[in-house]
């Protein structure tokens, strides 16, 4: 993979990945508290986890839906709530990096976590793809 593919995580380059496909999905779970549509987005997620001894754990998880503001997740291992770390997607068309924080994790009966991110970036949501407004503060 040449490194040009690689990208910051922001809002406008999620949504340049979203529009490619927009046409085939429908956004889901948009409502409520939601300031962004979700959209079905199955992938596999790199995480870089803080740990009490200050280092990093990686793990894997897996996607559940995306929007221009966070990424909904299947974890094997619950992340608490407020945790801030690092994040890689991979996608054929580009892969993003950055940060985010975890806002809810819940653990179910079938022996996995579901968890919502929220993406930490300086670029400003704006467009049709996000609310407007400032940028969430790393």
């Amino acid at each position: 993979m040449d490194a040009t593919e690689f990208c910051a995580l922001g809002p406008n380059s999620i949504a340049k990945l979203l529009s490619g496909r927009q046409k085939s999905l429908r956004p889901s779970n948009w409502h409520g508290r939601r300031n962004a549509p979700r959209w079905p987005f199955p992938s596999t997620v790199e995480l870089w986890v803080p740990t009490a001894e200050g280092e990093d754990h990686y793990s894997l998880a897996t996607s559940i839906n995306l929007s221009t503001t966070g990424i909904g997740l299947k974890l094997d291992e619950p992340i608490a709530p407020g945790t801030a770390l690092s994040i890689a997607v991979h996608e054929p068309e580009m892969s993003f990096h950055g940060r985010a924080v975890v806002r809810h994790c819940t653990e179910t009966d079938h022996g996995f976590s579901i968890a919502g991110l929220q993406f930490l970036f300086d670029e400003p949501v704006k467009g049709t793809w996000g609310a407007p407004g400032r940028a969430s503060a790393n």
